[in-house]
């Protein structure tokens, strides 16, 4: 049977890294992921000239862990930054307006009334009161006014969660700004005085970057690269796992009987489980009951990702990174993305590609239409929003891909759910560790930190090598 000190389950980037911490500390790692490939919905693929991504498509420059992974894995020759104009927008009344950029914009531009404006300006003067059962709405209403929170703070939470801003909670779904209240009386001030976050001194040497970016190949290029870093024999794909049992000090991790492709089972000292809530819940149901339960609580949503290409022969497809769209505007998309925009090689020449999203928590029903459907409705948006748009051909290239449990919702209370099941499966389950979106954050940098983190708390609390055993 073979051993190792740590096996990972789940082959996303919260598990891919975890396996690359592992290494990177010396220990020696197996990592088991039941798709055919590593990456989960981190996953691109090129399509008739057009480079589509499953589910993510940049992460931002500040991502610190990230960068250290990129140097690691040998990748800083693929990474894109985003081209400029970096043109944001949300859809109101029938067309796109662009969100500000700087002071100018944030007083000129369109996106809010004069009156919208001049109420988004008084935030300092607004008294604080950061409740812990805040809203998003609930938050951004008092801070931002209604109208505010309908066309900046809704859209937001469409696009990052896919979710309702009537559920979501401001402390747990945007900790950073409701700390900034808390603290400081409003978010403004409070991020004035907020002091630098603590930095990890394994992040010195590394410089400060700004942005969007990608890879040239997308997003997907980071976890083949990490899994290629690997030992070939510390990466079992096609290899889902039916069982964890405690034993001997350790645990003994068993592949499916019939469905998985390596059968052989692994004895590892320590286990990081860093699969979606709902499998994770599955797998741990026999084990750690009130772990599994948590998990299985956690909400999450459909959300089904629509690509949408063609040709571009005047060059009238809209510029930069896309417009988020509120409930309410007529529109079912939560919005649409630019990637032949945003990166190069994103399309064939004189071509364009553009990303819209559906489903959600407000819309869940979305996700089922047909794919000619959901292309006609990202057409239809576009062309509303963008009158330049109605100028494109119809689109020759759609893709169409549908995520049953794309993103989890923090609703209010998660992260304290969620600190309390990770405190109860280390002093319960010893060896265990959990890793994931649904954990600390749904970013792409928040996944991998989560997979960092758990290889660091198990070494810490004395998981280390395991002595060769036959």
């Amino acid at each position: 049977m073979r051993t190792c000190d740590v096996a990972v389950v789940g082959g996303g980037i919260a598990g891919l890294a975890a396996a690359w911490r592992l290494r990177s500390l010396g220990q020696d790692c197996v990592l088991f992921e039941a798709a055919r490939a590593v990456g989960g919905k981190m996953r691109s693929e090129r399509r008739d000239g057009y480079l589509v991504e499953h589910g993510p498509n940049s992460f931002l420059g500040s991502a610190k862990v990230l960068w250290r992974i990129i140097e690691s894995v040998g990748l800083q020759g693929e990474v894109l930054p985003a081209r400029k104009p970096a043109w944001r927008y949300v859809y109101r009344d029938r067309r796109a307006r662009r969100l500000p950029l700087d002071p100018v914009s944030l007083l000129t531009g369109d996106y809010l009334s004069a009156r919208g404006k001049l109420r988004l300006l008084c935030e300092p003067l607004v008294p604080g009161g950061a409740k812990g059962n805040d809203t998003a709405w609930q938050f951004a209403e008092r801070r931002l006014g209604r109208e505010a929170a309908r066309y900046l703070m809704t859209p937001f939470v469409s696009g990052v969660y896919a979710g309702d801003v009537h559920q979501l909670s401001a402390r747990d779904a945007f900790p950073r700004l409701w700390n900034w209240e808390h603290a400081g009386g409003s978010v403004t001030v409070g991020a004035l005085l907020a002091p630098p976050e603590p930095t990890d001194p394994e992040d010195a040497g590394l410089p400060t970057r700004r942005g969007m970016y990608s890879f040239r190949e997308g997003l997907g290029a980071l976890p083949r690269a990490i899994a290629q870093s690997l030992p070939t024999e510390a990466v079992r794909m096609g290899t889902p796992i039916a069982s964890l049992e405690s034993r001997d000090g350790g645990w003994l991790v068993s592949p499916h009987p019939t469905l998985a492709l390596d059968k052989a089972p692994v004895f590892a000292r320590a286990v990081v489980v860093a699969l979606p809530s709902q499998p994770a819940a599955e797998l741990l149901g026999q084990i750690a009951p009130r772990a599994a339960q948590a998990l299985a609580a956690v909400q999450t949503v459909r959300v089904a990702v629509v690509h949408v290409g063609g040709q571009d022969p005047q060059d009238v497809a809209p510029r930069g990174f896309g417009v988020l769209i509120p409930p309410g505007e007529g529109q079912r998309a939560l919005g649409i993305l630019f990637p032949s925009s945003v990166f190069d090689d994103r399309a064939p020449p004189g071509h364009c590609l553009h990303t819209g999203f559906f489903g959600g928590a407000c819309d869940p029903e979305a996700v089922d239409l047909p794919d000619d459907v959901l292309a006609d409705l990202v057409v239809s948006a576009r062309g509303s929003a963008f009158a330049s748009s109605a100028q494109l051909p119809d689109p020759t290239f759609v893709h169409v891909v549908r995520w049953r449990q794309a993103i989890p919702q923090y609703g209010v209370g998660h992260r304290a759910r969620m600190a309390s099941l990770m405190h109860d499966v280390t002093a319960h389950w010893p060896g265990l560790a959990l890793a994931g979106s649904h954990l600390e954050g749904v970013s792409v940098a928040d996944s991998a930190a989560s997979g960092v983190r758990a290889v660091d708390a198990l070494l810490a609390a004395g998981h280390g090598p395991l002595e060769a055993r036959t």
